[in-house]
């Protein structure tokens, strides 16, 4: 169905799998990966945050308020604008 996320170990530049991960809230997971090249044995936590909506959903959960894209966009861009005054 979906693609799923890669991440490459920083050590030995192999893929890395997800092993498990937990809810933290709805916007974020805790996530516990490791590295596939046994002879590495890198394993590592991180974190997976949504930031921002590029889509909205046709099934909105009004405790979920995120910035578009648009929104994004335009905050980066006026925040460029600021740096060179």
């Amino acid at each position: 169905m979906g693609r799923k996320a890669s991440y490459q170990c920083p050590h030995c530049k192999s893929g890395m799998i997800a092993r498990s991960s937990r809810e933290v809230h709805a916007l974020l997971r805790d996530i516990f990966l490791q590295c596939s090249n046994y002879q590495c044995g890198f394993s590592a936590g991180g974190i997976l945050e949504i930031t921002h909506e590029i889509s909205p959903s046709a099934r909105p959960n009004i405790e979920i308020q995120l910035q578009t894209i648009k929104e994004l966009t335009a905050r980066r861009a006026a925040n460029d604008d600021d740096d060179h005054e």
